[in-house]
């Protein structure tokens, strides 16, 4: 299995030029004939923010965080799950959206997901450069441990890639599978420490929040931008890595065997 998974990804690794391509596509379609194009990819994310920061600032007066302004804690949060929720609900109808390419034997469908996380990539940069630069006005300068987010980044990736393998492919037999994802996200979003502290838990009950994957990469963004807490000294760390690997075993071993039958049922 090792070697084959080694085969795997040098294949996609081969086949870079067609990933850009496809990313630029991918862009270009989701934005063709609206009167502010790209625009739209940026004013979605700071619109759903600054309402979610409105409404737990003036309405719910959810202003106190331990250790930070609430306007950081929250704006570190919400960056990363926008990020993985779009890319998590998007991943799983990814194979189904390009359904023409299915019947192409020659077209590696698995870089379809990485097409999905890399068209998004460029409005995530742009919300944590404008992360880091609210957290510089509150008085939180970067430092080298800022560049960390590069680090959460690539983790996140790769659970996001294990998922989308596993969820996109299974998706296409079973069409229950999307709204399990919907509903999954829509929870987590709640249930993950985003708005609330996770102080707000009794001690020994929090590890049943820290199983949540997200709750480290949710924590690493606030430890580079604000606490800048190296990601070697975190507890989680070895958790996260077992789980995402996990999780790209499974997705990777699902694929490679759905993928035979997927002309039968596109």
């Amino acid at each position: 299995m090792i070697k084959s998974s080694y085969y795997f990804f040098r294949d996609i690794i081969d086949k870079r030029s067609i990933i850009i391509e496809l990313v630029k596509r991918d862009v270009q379609r989701q934005y063709m004939g609206s009167y502010l194009g790209i625009v739209w990819l940026f004013l979605q994310p700071l619109m759903f923010i600054s309402i979610l920061y409105a409404v737990f600032t003036f309405g719910f007066r959810s202003g106190a965080t331990t250790d930070m302004p609430f306007s950081i804690y929250l704006v570190t949060g919400m960056v990363a799950w926008i990020h993985f929720a779009s890319n998590f609900n998007a991943n799983t109808n990814v194979i189904s959206s390009y359904s023409f390419l299915v019947k192409k034997v020659d077209f590696r469908l698995s870089i379809l997901p990485i097409v999905q996380m890399l068209s998004s990539l460029f409005v995530h940069v742009f919300l944590v450069i404008a992360t880091i630069v609210l957290a510089w006005y509150e008085g939180y300068a970067p430092t080298l441990y800022t560049f960390q987010i590069i680090y959460y980044l690539c983790a996140m990736s790769a659970l996001l890639l294990g998922l989308g393998w596993l969820t996109s492919s299974t998706s296409i037999f079973v069409k229950d599978v999307s709204n399990v994802v919907s509903v999954f996200v829509q929870f987590g979003f709640w249930l993950t420490p985003i708005f609330w502290n996770i102080n707000m838990i009794p001690e020994r009950h929090r590890w049943i929040v820290e199983l949540n994957p997200m709750y480290y990469i949710i924590t690493g963004y606030r430890d580079s931008i604000v606490r800048h807490v190296p990601f070697w000294e975190r507890e989680l760390t070895l958790y996260f890595w077992a789980f995402a690997l996990v999780f790209l075993y499974v997705g990777i071993t699902v694929y490679r065997k759905l993928r035979p039958h997927f002309a039968e049922v596109i």
